[in-house]
């Protein structure tokens, strides 16, 4: 059984078994599973999948990081949300302020850190998007 910890700068946001984990990975998905080899990668923005005896479980995630030791998975993200608990309507309308503040941003020429910062706000918000909509 593999362990599987996801940690946000705020909080532990989950700490479960699982039977595989599926990360989002710049180079794709990853599966894993018991006796894996070791293994640190850089996530992207997307949905990671946690599969269990019981059902598998769907977590919208930023980009960060992941390190697989032995039978223990550490993620490391910037935000992490579960997939049933994402308001659309909620998420949608932070979407469009975050699209505004690029295109302002971009306009009036913003600090390149900020505009960066934004951008990847706008990528998680689009993960959560598409996480719910396969899910319905």
């Amino acid at each position: 059984m593999l362990k599987l910890e996801i940690i946000t700068p705020d909080a532990k946001v989950l700490s479960t078994e699982a039977t595989q984990v599926v990360l989002p990975t710049e180079l794709g998905e990853v599966g894993i599973l018991t006796g894996h080899i070791p293994l640190v990668t850089k996530i992207v923005a997307g949905e990671l999948k946690v599969v269990r005896e019981s059902g598998d479980e769907f977590i919208a995630v930023d980009a960060g990081f992941a390190k697989v030791i032995g039978d223990t998975i550490s993620v490391l993200t910037e935000a992490a949300i579960d997939v049933q608990a994402i308001d659309m309507a909620e998420v949608e309308a932070a979407q469009a302020r975050a699209e505004e503040a690029l295109r302002v941003a971009a306009e009036e020429g913003i600090d390149y850190e900020q505009l960066e910062q934004l951008e990847k706000n706008v990528q998680f918000l689009i993960a959560q998007k598409l996480s719910k909509s396969r899910r319905r």
